[in-house]
This record gives structure tokens, C-alpha cells and sequence, in this order.
């Protein structure tokens, strides 16, 4: 979709290796929106790694097209049922009074959304794949523009209580490049259709400021949109003996996904950002340091990418 900026690439790079991020497993995708006939830079932006709940954009923008279709209305009553009502303890949601969803529960598909893409929500994210199916996803989205690799393949629920024929199929992932671009479809209003595009923007403008992370949001921006995942495999929660092998072996027991992505409106800067990191450690409290990689690439952008420290 885009023409790689390679010079911006080689310089961004530089100052990511600089500043010691590419110690980690981390892919990097930016479109500079004050540019014209914008090109797409960055650092490993086709490496695919886990996006954890970031692909909940895809499963939105289907559920939309569906609405726009008029097969769906944003007023249509859903009925929640298991195994899908997967949220179980409201503490994972802090700031956000709205009630566990649970089986039974009647509501409309516009609250789904809501949730699914502003406090990300798993149970509704899990109802909504069900309602539009994720071969329709795959094909209407993730094909449509390319993104091959980023298919939906699974549900945010155990694969044991997963249908039959994706039980075993391989985990979903995505690359920082296919984030990106989306991003920027809807920040042009062109994914899809102005109408997919803005519902898009108007839900991911509502993001849980109070949730467990901000990203990549920093005070300095005037604006951010944005859909984060995270995931923590956390081996000193199992077995003792699980937990000495690892350490042994891989020398981990810890492996964290912090990503994120989103537009950002600075002073002098406007671009969309795509984080996707994987962080392994032996200690519980070493993580990838979002914000002060937030931070070094907000500088360099209000700099034009070329006067960076």
C-alpha cells in the first residue's frame, strides 16, 4: 500500500539501537501525515508478532461494513451466551463502572462495540466474531487490503471451548505495517467507507484513559486515538518445576506483549504509530518502557525525523 521512506528507516533505526529498544523483539511502523503523498518508515514493520487484543480493529470494521450493508443495525439486541461471556472479574476494566457483560444479557450491537473497542472487552469482542464470523473478517478486511498473515483465527476464550474446526488452528498475528495502514484508512476515512472509518475513529476516541496502560499516549500529544493489547505469560504463577526450567532452558519466565497503535496529533507533528514488543525476563517487574519509546519517537517526529538526538 505504501513506498517504504528507506532513509527515514535507516535513521529511525539508528536512533532505536541508539537508545537500546531493539534489544527487544519489536516491530515499528510510522506514516508521517503532514507529508503530502505520505511514505510508510520504521523498524521491523513486517516482522509478525502476537497483537493481542489490537486485533480487535479488524473484527470492528467488519461488524460496520455488515451495518452499512444494512444487514446489521447499530440497535440490533444480541443475546450474550457462553462459553463467550469470558470476563470474569471487573478489576481488569479500573476506571470503568459498566457491568461485566454475562450470559443472558440482551444488548445492542452498539454497545458492543463500544466496549470491545474502548475498554476492550473480551466478551463482546468474542460475540461480535460470532455475529459477523471471522472468515468474513479475514476476507472483507484483512484480504481486501492485502494483509495477508493478519487473519482472524481465534477467539479470546480457551481453545478447549473453541469450535471444533479452530481448536488447533495457529495463533492469531499481525505485523506493525498491516496495523498502520489500517490506522491510516480510517484516519482518511477510506477504510472501507467514511462511515466504517469515522464509527471507527468515534469508538477508539473513547479509549479507557483509566485502564491498566495508556501505550504509547503521552500529555505532550493534543490528540490520540488508539487500540492497545497486552498479555502476560507469567510462569511464577504455575509450577515450581515448569518455572526452573524455563529459566534454565530459555532463560525467561516471564514474556510480556506491550502494543499499541493509534494516531497522534502533536505541536508540529501528525502521524500514525504501530507498536507491537515482546519482552522476556527473568524478574516479574523488567517490561518493554513504553513510554519512554513514546517519548523518543514523538521527538524525533517534531523534528522531522532528521534533527534527532
Amino acid at each position: 500500500m505504501f513506498q517504504e521512506d528507506t532513509t527515514r528507516s535507516r535513521k529511525f533505526s539508528e536512533l532505536l539501537n541508539r537508545c537500546g529498544f531493539t534489544k527487544n523483539e519489536i516491530g515499528v511502523a510510522i506514516i508521517d501525515l503532514k507529508e503530502s503523498e505520505p511514505k510508510i518508515f520504521g523498524y521491523n514493520m513486517n516482522h509478525f508478532i502476537y497483537p493481542a487484543s489490537i486485533y480487535k480493529i479488524f473484527i470492528g470494521a467488519e461488524m460496520l461494513r455488515r451495518i452499512e450493508l444494512g444487514d446489521f443495525s447499530l440497535n440490533n439486541i444480541v443475546e450474550i451466551k457462553s462459553p463467550n461471556d469470558v470476563d470474569k472479574d471487573a478489576r481488569i476494566f479500573p476506571g470503568d463502572e459498566r457491568k461485566l457483560l454475562r450470559a443472558g444479557d440482551r444488548v445492542p450491537i452498539d454497545y458492543l462495540l463500544n466496549l470491545m473497542l474502548t475498554r476492550s472487552d473480551n466478551t463482546a469482542s468474542n460475540t461480535l466474531i460470532d455475529l459477523v464470523g471471522r472468515k468474513n473478517i479475514t476476507t472483507n478486511i484483512i484480504h481486501k487490503y492485502k494483509w495477508h498473515g493478519s487473519e482472524i483465527t481465534h477467539k479470546f476464550l480457551d481453545r478447549i471451548k473453541e469450535q471444533k474446526q479452530y481448536k488447533f488452528s495457529e495463533t492469531t498475528m499481525s505485523c506493525a505495517k498491516h496495523l498502520s495502514e489500517f490506522m491510516y484508512l480510517v484516519e482518511k476515512r477510506k477504510l472501507i467507507s467514511p462511515f466504517v472509518s469515522e464509527k471507527l475513529k468515534e469508538y477508539m476516541l473513547k479509549w479507557n484513559r483509566n485502564g491498566k496502560s495508556n501505550g504509547l499516549y503521552l500529555p505532550q500529544y493534543k490528540e490520540y486515538y488508539k487500540k492497545g493489547g497486552g498479555l502476560e505469560t507469567n510462569l511464577y504463577k504455575h509450577n515450581f518445576l515448569s518455572l526452573c526450567k524455563a529459566i534454565f532452558n530459555k532463560r525467561c519466565a516471564i514474556i510480556h506483549w506491550s502494543n499499541d497503535v493509534g494516531v497522534v496529533t502533536g505541536t508540529k507533528s501528525e502521524y500514525v504509530i504501530s507498536l507491537l514488543s515482546v519482552n522476556k525476563s527473568i524478574l516479574p517487574t523488567s517490561y518493554f518502557p513504553v513510554k519512554k519509546f513514546a517519548k523518543t519517537v514523538y521527538d524525533f517526529m517534531e523534528n522531522k525525523g532528521v534533527n534527532e538526538k
